[in-house]
């Protein structure tokens, strides 16, 4: 019958024990559950939905226009999605050194733009002189 005085001794100090780990974890370790909280720099919901609006919109101004592939300057090619800086600057390059595109299709000849890509591109890349 030790185990039974022993039992009565260990429940509630195990109780105890997951008691205090919890109240420590919601109000001691992560203060994230505390009313009020907010670490520094947080945004309010409302501000991260204002940040995202305009995203949208800024984005969403340059997929009307058409992207001559011939005639396009850097910035109008880093208009297209997955176009930066770099591959702007590696679809002038191949422009130059071959006279220009006689097809879209010519773009998945350059390193970094896949067929997918132009895919995806549909009608918003043309070809002309």
């Amino acid at each position: 019958m030790r185990w039974a005085k022993d039992a009565r001794v260990l429940v509630p100090a195990t109780l105890a024990a997951l008691a205090v780990l919890w109240l420590g974890a919601m109000f001691g370790i992560a203060p994230v559950w505390q009313p009020g909280y907010a670490p520094r720099g947080a945004v309010s919901l409302s501000q991260a939905a204002g940040q995202a609006a305009q995203w949208d919109t800024s984005s969403a101004a340059g997929q009307g226009e058409t992207v001559n592939i011939n005639t396009a300057t850097l910035e109008e090619l880093m208009t297209l999605p997955g176009i930066g800086e770099a591959k702007g600057r590696a679809i002038l390059e191949y422009r130059e050194a071959h006279g220009g595109f006689d097809t879209v299709q010519q773009l998945v000849e350059i390193s970094g733009i896949s067929q997918r890509m132009v895919d995806e591109w549909g009608d918003r890349v043309c070809v002309s002189d």
